[in-house]
Parts: structure tokens; C-alpha cells; sequence
């Protein structure tokens, strides 16, 4: 496996997680979206990613054709979605720069593939923090009840393992983060809410391996970081809401049955995605049809969440931020 398809691997492993909701939450998710929200904005990587690629590359990648639901990296609407039309709020690809293959920072792991992807040199393909400051630079100040959603950092972590780089002793993504919250807090956000990495050590690239332990040291240390954060921000008046995402995914992974998940691997084989060219139509055959549908499994393709989980996850989302606002 070459370098740039090992990037591409990790760019869209980054995560899998949150917000959903049911009917017996709507009078706390109506008072909660009067009172507290009146409108949201995503930046991250491709767990957020509504279709970002879709737009530049008329949805050839990630293919439909095999199921990839309108350029997500899942086969079917992703968490954040399910979360702001649980609390009333529209999401859209205007308020939504999440984009598969981001950092924490201002790279985007999917550069390498621009000129196989039919993409010009001036095509930007962002990480989290240069999401943040394009949305700044369109909206100089943002009402108090904005809730700002960051999640990112599986490709931090990813091309640290591979590769060495970025140097995450010197540069940890945590403080990615606090750079983006640092700007969004000087525009006028109120409200933020983060996630927690999942642990990579469990993930089929690196559990049974010589890397499986510094990649899940690697995750605690920014979801270490992540905790201090909401410490820090929280003294200054702001709602910093970290949500345990991490926790989550590993409930599903434990225990899948318990969510009427049969297979816990992947229903796409790997390489249904030829990074050599990766906007021909795949040939590969998926032979996890014989074994049942997508939504019997936890994950969709290579480490990316199916449909399935993207509501589970969104359910408890949806439960951690009504825990928070109604206390």
C-alpha cells in the first residue's frame, strides 16, 4: 500500500458517532432549540462530512454507484444531520464545512489526490481549523446562540503512525482545537460541542499490531487534552460540551447484538475504491451481500460508521446535550 492510499485510508477512518433523537424528547428538544439554539455550524472530517466531495467531483467520489449515500462516507445521512433535525435547527453544506480527509488543522490528507480527482492547484481542500477561519472571514461575528460542532483528529493520529507527521509532541491536535474555540469564542460563540476520539488501537488498521498501543495512548492523550479544554473555556463563561464519543463507539463495538448489529467488520471490501484512479467506476466484487444488509453491520467501509450507527450514535448525542441544557 503506497503512501497516498494510506492517507486516503485514514482520511476517511477518522470517527463514528452521534445525535438523533424520538419522539418522547420533542418538548425538551423544542424548549432546548427556543432557549438555547437558534441555529448550528459543523466543521471536521468525514464523520460530518455532508457531501463536500460531491460537489467537487459530481459525486463520483466517494462512488454512489456502490452505495456511498451522495458523496458521504457512509451509506446513508450522517450523525450531525440527524442531530439538528432532532433539535430543529437547519443543516445544510452552507453551515456544515466538515469534509472528509481534515485535520485538526489546516490540512486536508486528500491533497495528494488532487490531480487524480480532476481538481486545479487553487482548489482548497481544508482541515477543521481552516474551516473555522474560512467561516470567519464570511461572518465576522456570530449570535450567542450559535452551537458551534468540532469533531476531528483520527487523521492527526493516522499520519503520525505512518509517517511521523505532523510531529504530535510538538504539535498536538488539542491544540488545533483550542485555536479554532479561541477564534469562534472572539466572533461571539457561546456554545460549543466537541467530541472525544475514539480509540484507533481498536481498529482493524492497528489492533493485533506493534502500533496498536501508542495509537490508543495517542487517542488518550488528546481526549486528555479535550477534557482540559472544557475545564479551561468553561471558567470563561463558555459551554464547552464534550461529548463521549469514544465511550460510545465502544459500547457499539462490545456489545453490536445489543443494537442489532450482526458483524462488526466492514460491508464494503477496501479496495472498492481504487486510490490509483479514483473516480473510475468500481469493478470489485462485494461479497458481504451474501452475508445480510448494511445495516447489519457496524461499519460501512474500511473503519467508516454504516448508516446504522450514525443513528445510534446521534440518539445518545441527542441525550447528552438535553442532559446538559436541562440541569
Amino acid at each position: 500500500m503506497n503512501k497516498t492510499i494510506t492517507a486516503i485510508y485514514f482520511a476517511i477512518s477518522a470517527m463514528l458517532f452521534w445525535g438523533c433523537g424520538n419522539s418522547n424528547n420533542n418538548q425538551n428538544n423544542e424548549k432546548m432549540k427556543q432557549e438555547k439554539f437558534k441555529s448550528i455550524v459543523v466543521f471536521g472530517d468525514g464523520l460530518s462530512d455532508m457531501g463536500q466531495w460531491g460537489k467537487l467531483t459530481n459525486y463520483k467520489y466517494p462512488p454512489a454507484s456502490v452505495g456511498f449515500f451522495e458523496s458521504r462516507w457512509t451509506n446513508g445521512k450522517t450523525w450531525v444531520e440527524y442531530f439538528a433535525d432532532t433539535l430543529g435547527l437547519s443543516l445544510t453544506l452552507e453551515n456544515n464545512y466538515a469534509m472528509g480527509g481534515a485535520t485538526t488543522g489546516l490540512y486536508n490528507i486528500n491533497e495528494a489526490l488532487k490531480p487524480l480527482l480532476g481538481l486545479d492547484s487553487i482548489t482548497t481542500l481544508k482541515g477543521m481549523l481552516a474551516q473555522v477561519q474560512t467561516y470567519l472571514n464570511d461572518k465576522a461575528t456570530i449570535d450567542d446562540k450559535t452551537l458551534c460542532v468540532l469533531w476531528a483528529g483520527g487523521h492527526d493520529i493516522g499520519n503520525y503512525l505512518e509517517y511521523g507527521q505532523p510531529d504530535l509532541k510538538h504539535y498536538p491536535p488539542a491544540n488545533n482545537y483550542k485555536t479554532s474555540i479561541d477564534l469562534l469564542i472572539k466572533a461571539g460563540v457561546k456554545n460549543i460541542l466537541i467530541g472525544t476520539m475514539p480509540d484507533m488501537g481498536f481498529t482493524p488498521m492497528y489492533f493485533g499490531t506493534d502500533k496498536q498501543q501508542l495509537a490508543s495512548q495517542l487517542c488518550t492523550e488528546l481526549n486528555k487534552g479535550l477534557e482540559k479544554l472544557e475545564t479551561d473555556f468553561s471558567k470563561n463563561g463558555v459551554n464547552i460540551y464534550l461529548f463521549d464519543g469514544a465511550s460510545v463507539f465502544a459500547k457499539i463495538g462490545a456489545n453490536p447484538k445489543s443494537y442489532d448489529i450482526v458483524y462488526t467488520e466492514a460491508y464494503l471490501p477496501y479496495d472498492i475504491i481504487d486510490f490509483s484512479n479514483p473516480l473510475a467506476l468500481p469493478t470489485k466484487e462485494i461479497t458481504n451481500k451474501t452475508k445480510g444488509t448494511p445495516d447489519e453491520f457496524m461499519n460501512w467501509w474500511a473503519v467508516s460508521a454504516s448508516a446504522k450507527v450514525h443513528k445510534i450514535v446521534a440518539e445518545e448525542a441527542v441525550k447528552f446535550i438535553n442532559s446538559k441544557i436541562n440541569q
